[in-house]
């Protein structure tokens, strides 16, 4: 309820508008300046189609920054295509209209900005304000004009009539505010985007190692990897060079979907589409795409866990039994042994200890042996231990077993016991699920 009446405010401005009269008001008392998203000043030049000063832009990452006198407050903001058409003009801004209403708070000239009546889960970007001070509004996305390719206007004020909807390009008042009395805020200008030769649309698709959705220092490319630009049921198809870039040469002008093609075993760690708007005006680069190795199975069972009833009955499933003698599992004394029915397996691991360390790291290499035969953990998963760092399962187990192999009886002051119960410590970790990355 209060939005709805917040909104109408605007909707008496024309009626009290006379009796000011006295009063000479102008508009860009608080001039536009258009930067990009570090606050650098686009270029400008004096354009005689419209006798004024027109800012250029190469790519279409404009951002409007807010004179820094402009009184805090709430101001609306839209894009317009310009009259040098001699045609009525048309809105062109693409975003939720909520989120055309900026909150602006200026302190000593720095401007913070926010949407406070957005919708939107993900609203439109802030980058910074002229010179670096503050923050701006980034305008897109905003669609071209058939009329005056490549040239648009955008707006702001404070004085705004809703009465035919926010696709009325005049809906900015000026003259005197209706709340007021004083001067309301209109200010405009023209902008321009490239030359008019065409769109590239480029991005690229990155390794997301540790699944954060941001490419971060020391994460690669995707090579070969599909992108496709999506319009209604068309679309075509380009794939990743050898630095995970991809570019779709002269797009013409139009709302288009980039949508990346996950392969088999991987997933999208960022998204895995992207809505893009292609003014034909100039390059269009599209927000990066990441991927990861899809989310292995690492959920182990311990040690315990494989002397039950559930864990006898899975690894008599699974066929675990005929796999054992290539683990090299070795008994207190030191022999080798391999168990040939359930009972037996069962009594080796009850009586598993540390009076020779190899007898005990060999109980903790079987169980984690039938977590991976019997696919609860991949042997790709990864585990961080405290002593032996980062390793894989596969990598673990092949250290362990070759452990084994070599050095059956390790009891006390044994040269190779200390090796052997980190690696035993490190599998009694993982078989409890304690150290997975």
């Amino acid at each position: 309820m209060l939005r709805n009446t917040f909104l109408g405010l605007g909707a008496a401005s024309l009626l009290t508008a006379a009796a000011s009269a006295q009063q000479i008001c102008t508009d860009n008392i608080y001039p536009v300046y258009l930067v990009d998203a570090a606050g650098n000043p686009a270029p400008s030049a004096y354009d005689p189609a419209v006798t004024t000063t027109v800012f250029q832009f190469a790519t279409e990452e404009v951002y409007l920054a807010f004179h820094p006198n402009l009184p805090s407050g709430t101001y609306y903001v839209h894009i317009t295509d310009t009259p040098t058409d001699g045609i009525g003009d048309q809105v062109l801004s693409r975003n939720d209209p909520m989120d055309r209403f900026v909150s602006v708070q200026n302190a000593n000239g720095v401007i913070t900005l926010s949407l406070p009546f957005t919708n939107n889960q993900n609203p439109v970007v802030f980058g910074a304000g002229l010179n670096g001070v503050g923050q701006s509004l980034k305008l897109t996305p905003f669609a071209g004009s058939p009329f005056t390719p490549c040239r648009w206007k955008v707006w702001y004020g404070d004085n705004w009539v809703l009465d035919n909807g926010p696709d009325n390009p005049y809906l900015l008042a000026g003259g005197i505010h209706p709340v007021t009395g004083g001067c309301a805020v209109r200010s405009y200008s023209d902008f321009v985007i490239g030359n008019g030769s065409g769109s590239d649309v480029t991005g690229r698709v990155f390794h997301d190692t540790n699944r954060n959705g941001t490419r971060d220092a020391g994460e690669g490319a995707l090579a070969g990897w599909q992108v496709r630009l999506v319009t209604g049921d068309d679309s075509v198809a380009v794939q990743t060079d050898a630095q995970g870039r991809y570019r779709f040469p002269n797009v013409a002008a139009g709302t288009y979907t980039v949508e990346l093609v996950v392969m088999t075993g991987r997933i999208a760690t960022t998204a895995a589409s992207y809505p893009v708007a292609v003014c034909a005006c100039a390059d269009v680069a599209v927000g990066d795409f990441g991927a990861a190795d899809a989310l292995l199975p690492c959920n182990a069972k311990p040690l315990c866990y494989w002397y039950s009833c559930w864990g006898l009955q899975r690894i008599q499933q699974f066929g675990v039994l005929p796999t054992l003698p290539a683990l090299h599992l070795r008994n207190l004394c030191g022999q080798h042994v391999s168990p040939s029915n359930l009972l037996s397996l069962r009594l080796y691991l009850l009586c598993a200890n540390s009076w020779n360390m190899a007898y005990d790291l060999s109980a903790q290499v079987l169980a984690m042996h039938a977590n991976v035969v019997t696919g609860l953990v991949h042997p790709d998963c990864v585990l961080q231990d405290p002593t032996l760092g980062t390793m894989t399962v596969s990598q673990l187990m092949q250290q362990a077993v070759a452990s084994l192999a070599a050095h059956g009886y390790t009891p006390l002051n044994h040269s190779k016991r200390l090796l052997q119960s980190r690696l035993r410590n490190a599998l009694l970790r993982a078989n409890h699920n304690w150290i997975w990355q």
